[in-house]
């Protein structure tokens, strides 16, 4: 792939696509070869996110210099949410865009309605990440022909905007940490002020997260003993009943306690994700004193002991998601204390992607400076 050929990922759900016969792919395709009409330059779509030559192109454009005419174009639907892997990219990609202040690259198409991308996107972190875009509206046009004359304008304006945007790409001036600026952004030393005072809350919250969620599958044990108690002396349903009604109140302490940290961890994390990537293309570009590097350095030691108590942690707390999963399905009376549990531990989960991101950005540059943090 040549080095200023424009390029396109799409995130997107597979099922998504076979339940659509096919369509999300064919647009992918559709809206390519428009761009290649109206400006001579093919726009290289990658669809395929479980493919090899994804990833590497994935990792070669997001890590480069050349980043500036890559695109990533979510397919928004109520199952892309769901993905694991789509909110990845999504959290992935929005920070190294908003790092080289090129937010317009993440190009979302609101493909099937998403109730909540319109009404309230704020429980959700990537629906808040993508509501902040401005994103395109296919819910009717997915409904038309796709030979259409309604359809096909949709193609080429979405095609037009495209290029419109890489022309504004290749003009910015990307930022350079400890450059003074019109809008007075933070410099090396205040990020990395701000880094390293929040670093002992991240960890601090890991912490708490976990004996959170013991405390809570200490709480469902309780009640699986309880129902088992009330089987052998005939309770039936209703004294199974009675027990969910008693975990109901037993939870909600904890399950706030856990929605308050899970808010308030990746609400930062996200916040500040831009910031850190910079600090690490500074560090990586050279030219900051020897006093500064060491002080990233230091800071990178304590992002890796960040990342591996994560990586203890994250299984557990995946697990655990998966198990309150299945429980919200079987009880009405759980279902909207364990639902919030759910959404809470999901920003777990995606503040993990951040602290993933930057424990390889680290590792990759170490190995760059002949050298291990």
């Amino acid at each position: 792939m040549a080095d200023n050929e424009p390029s396109g990922f799409w995130s997107y759900t597979h099922r998504d696509n076979d339940l659509d016969d096919g369509r999300i792919l064919r647009l992918a395709e559709a809206i390519g070869n428009e761009y290649e009409i109206i400006t001579g330059d093919e726009l290289k779509v990658f669809v395929d996110s479980k493919a090899i030559a994804w990833g590497d192109a994935w990792r070669v454009k997001i890590d480069s210099a050349i980043f500036g005419i890559t695109f990533l174009i979510p397919v928004m639907t109520p199952r892309f949410f769901l993905s694991q892997e789509c909110r990845k990219e999504v959290i992935t990609f929005a920070g190294h865009a908003a790092s080289l202040g090129l937010e317009d690259l993440l190009l979302p198409i609101h493909y099937v309605n998403v109730p909540k991308l319109t009404d309230d996107p704020s429980g959700d972190e990537v629906m808040s990440l993508l509501a902040q875009r401005q994103w395109v509206d296919w819910r009717d046009l997915r409904l038309e022909s796709e030979q259409s004359p309604a359809y096909r304008k949709a193609i080429h304006e979405l095609a037009v905007r495209l290029s419109g945007i890489v022309e504004a790409a290749m003009t910015i001036d990307r930022p350079i940490m400890g450059q003074a600026s019109e809008d007075d952004e933070p410099g090396f030393i205040e990020v990395m002020a701000s880094a390293e005072e929040a670093l002992p809350r991240w960890t601090k919250a890991v912490e708490e997260l976990g004996r959170a969620t013991v405390q809570i599958s200490s709480e469902m044990e309780w009640a699986t003993e309880q129902i088992s108690q009330s089987d052998s002396r005939g309770g039936g349903f209703a004294g199974r009943l009675a027990v969910s009604r008693q975990l109901k109140e037993r939870l909600m302490a904890p399950v706030d306690e856990i929605s308050l940290l899970g808010s308030q961890y990746s609400a930062e994390l996200i916040q500040v994700d831009p910031a850190v990537l910079q600090v690490i293309r500074t560090v990586a570009d050279g030219g900051l004193s020897e006093d500064d590097f060491q002080a990233a350095q230091d800071f990178f030691t304590s992002i890796k002991e960040l990342c591996k108590s994560v990586e203890v942690a994250m299984p557990q707390i995946e697990s655990f998601r998966e198990g309150v999963h299945g429980a919200a399905r079987s009880s009405k009376e759980l279902r909207p204390v364990l639902n919030d549990l759910q959404v809470s531990l999901q920003k777990v989960i995606d503040g993990e992607t951040i602290i993933a991101e930057w424990g390889r950005l680290i590792d990759e540059l170490s190995e760059g400076l002949g050298g291990e943090n």
